[in-house]
């Protein structure tokens, strides 16, 4: 079972970026009835993680605060990760950014895109301590290469973790209620680019918290780039003689900052993200088009493709929208028994096979568009968005070759495929709305010691 601690939060001080009044773009129904004495607002200051950052977005955050954090995790700088250290250096140097005297818990919560102020999405911010994928903390997907040594590229630099990674966990007890009711002090609150607002407030960590949390199992949501990163940052920290034989957590690089969440209390939204084929053959896809052993194409203007995927999304049988140039588009309907019999000459476990995006990678991309996976980790035929608009555009432009638009992954079937110590094909979740980074700071000492 995984083992939980506080953090030694950073954050943008509220001395200099807080206000006894709710400044009334972030202002929740509660607040009528028990205004908070201080409320420090991050709507102009906070940015997305990394992986969601656009060279358009982040120009545009720029522009509402020169003191954005993505001056830190996504520097436009030439060399990004000396300027984000330089930058974390000069912002703590001039009370930017202050260090909480006690490391802390953290409830986050933020609304939907439904019900943008109702702060029905809760976890706890901690730091879980760092073990590889197993029985404590599991995996659903696969990574890739590019994006891990960037990410260690930044946390050698930064030594700082800049956002927490998203997990996991089912609990249906009367327990959570009682983990989840306590009072706080410092109150951060940040409103997206998408308008929902983000909460994170300060509590105390007792016994009964890390108790409760340490007995949980911990399924890795969003961030698996990052946790890997972590692990690698470890493995280099403990390969140094002096802190080989460091007890376990007793290095700063040892924890993860993490929210975690109770997926049986709360409901997350994951979305799809559709695939954008680079490097195909006309032929390669006329021959997917005609495999009627494995699927019913059925001829559809792209422009209708994602509603006819909302109809079906609950159905049993895999199935997808194929975005052909000339605004030519396919629902591509398939065969239960026939996909199930190709998939079982694959390594990969009952909860894999049962995935949409199995059929697809090897069905589809591997067997007719010869699209490797080697190929899909270098990201060379194989690109992904997660606007259905801007797949049909950018094929329409001339920009992709195709675009296969998807449902989204069940997430049951998150936790059935972890459970089984597998893996999903890249991209497979896009838990929505992303956890904002600069409500906290995870420091990771120069002494790791300290």
């Amino acid at each position: 079972m995984p083992r939980v601690a506080p953090v030694p939060g950073i954050h943008y001080a509220a001395e200099r970026f807080g206000s006894p009044v709710v400044p009334e773009r972030v202002r929740i129904p509660d607040d009528a009835d028990a205004p908070p004495t201080s409320v420090v607002d991050l709507t102009d200051l906070a940015c997305p993680p990394y992986d969601v950052i656009g060279d358009a977005q982040r120009e545009g955050l720029l522009a509402r605060h020169d003191r954005n954090a993505v001056r830190l995790e996504f520097s436009a700088e030439p060399d990004p990760h000396a300027a984000a250290a330089a930058t974390l250096r000069s912002w703590l140097a001039d009370g930017t950014l202050a260090r909480r005297p006690e490391p802390v818990a953290y409830y986050y919560r933020h609304g939907t895109a439904s019900a943008p102020d109702e702060l029905t999405v809760e976890g706890i911010v901690l730091r879980v301590l760092l073990e590889p994928w197993g029985d404590g903390v599991r995996r659903h997907e696969h990574t890739m290469p590019g994006p891990k040594r960037d990410r260690l590229g930044l946390l050698h630099a930064t030594r700082t973790q800049l956002s927490p990674i998203l997990a996991i966990y089912f609990d249906r007890s009367d327990r959570y209620r009682h983990v989840m009711s306590r009072a706080w002090t410092d109150e951060w609150r940040a409103r997206d680019a998408d308008g929902i607002l983000h909460q994170l407030v300060a509590i105390e960590t007792d016994d009964r918290l890390t108790g409760y949390l340490g007995r949980q199992t911990l399924y890795v949501a969003d961030g698996h780039h990052r946790y890997e990163t972590a692990l690698a940052f470890q493995a280099e920290t403990r390969a140094d003689p002096r802190w080989t034989d460091a007890p376990a957590g007793s290095l700063a690089a040892d924890w993860m900052l993490m929210m975690v969440a109770n997926a049986e209390l709360t409901e997350l939204e994951i979305r799809p993200t559709h695939r954008l084929l680079l490097d195909v053959e006309a032929e390669a896809l006329r021959a997917v088009i005609a495999d009627d052993l494995l699927f019913q194409a059925l001829p559809m203007a792209p422009a209708a493709l994602d509603a006819a995927l909302e109809e079906r999304r609950f159905g049993e049988a895999p199935v997808f929208g194929l975005v052909m140039p000339d605004d030519e588009g396919f629902l591509l309907v398939g065969d239960r028994d026939g996909l199930a019999d190709r998939l079982r000459r694959e390594r990969m476990s009952a909860a894999v096979r049962a995935l949409d995006l199995s059929a697809l990678h090897v069905a589809v991309l591997g067997d007719r568009l010869g699209i490797t996976e080697a190929d899909v980790a270098a990201g060379t035929r194989l690109a992904y968005t997660r606007d259905e608009a801007d797949a049909r555009e950018r094929v329409a432009r001339g920009e992709a070759a195709a675009a296969i638009l998807v449902r989204p992954t069940p997430l049951d079937q998150l936790a059935e495929v972890a459970s089984a110590g597998d893996v999903m094909p890249q991209k497979s979740t896009y838990f929505y709305p992303k956890l904002l980074t600069g409500m906290v700071f995870n420091p990771l000492s120069e002494n790791p010691e300290d």
